[in-house]
């Protein structure tokens, strides 16, 4: 499980993270990414937007699944599960190299928007394309 200041609950994120409209696909779903906000003068810290308990060391991960998309809560919570044990693992394997390519340090929320395929896709390969998600992300919106 991912800790809880990691964790993503509030609705008006994720409604922001869909408005921004910065979004990669992957075989799993897709990813839409919510940047932090600039500083606002001189010397100031990046205003995230929410108070937050603990500093923020890296973003805040969301993840969802529509009704329409699979109809049973039992395989939608299956489906979030594989795929958010799948992004801790990754999360775990991070180098610096890695977090300066995909720009973990310009996201404030990661919100995955999961399909099917996650159930059916094997494990590696979820791990494998939330890299890759990532990859695609900082290379299309991390140098703005």
């Amino acid at each position: 499980m991912l800790p809880a200041h990691e964790r993503l609950r509030k609705t008006s994120v994720f409604q922001r993270a869909y408005a921004a409209r910065n979004s990669v696909s992957f075989t799993c779903g897709t990813l839409y990414v919510l940047p932090r906000r600039p500083p606002q003068g001189k010397g100031k810290k990046p205003d995230t937007g929410l108070k937050p308990r603990q500093p923020l060391k890296g973003p805040m991960i969301g993840f969802s699944i529509s009704k329409k998309v699979l109809k049973s809560a039992c395989k939608r919570n299956r489906a979030k599960r594989r795929v958010r044990e799948a992004y801790r693992q990754v999360k775990t394997t991070f180098d610096d190299v890695f977090r300066q390519e995909a720009a973990m340090h310009r996201w404030y929320a990661l919100v995955y928007v999961i399909n099917p395929l996650a159930l059916t896709a094997g494990f590696d390969e979820i791990a494998a394309s939330i890299k890759e998600s990532l990859l695609k992300a900082g290379k299309k919106f991390g140098s703005k």
